[in-house]
């Protein structure tokens, strides 16, 4: 039997993205990554958008503003400090 799956896996789309991302440092937006995604991906553009949208739900990316749309800008995330031990994490060692 033959299993056929209609939605690509946008694992690797969101890996791209968030590479393609990380290298601008003004943040692209959103048709810029449609296009990126045209014309060196294998993924539609339409996919952009849900991959942008799962990527900055899992806190990888911000988008200014939130709304997606033409005019958003995708950024890395700000990283957050490393939580540093507390004082009765020393004292117990």
């Amino acid at each position: 039997m033959l299993n056929l799956v209609c939605e690509p896996d946008t694992g690797p789309l969101r890996r791209i993205l968030r590479d393609f991302i990380s290298g601008a440092p003004d943040g692209p937006t959103i048709p810029e990554l449609k296009r990126y995604a045209l014309l060196e991906t294998v993924y539609e553009p339409g996919k952009v958008i849900d991959a942008v949208r799962q990527l900055r739900d899992a806190g990888a990316v911000a988008t200014e503003p939130r709304a997606i749309n033409t005019k958003t800008r995708v950024h890395l995330a700000a990283t957050p400090p490393a939580p540093s031990p507390s004082a009765e994490q020393g004292a117990l060692w």
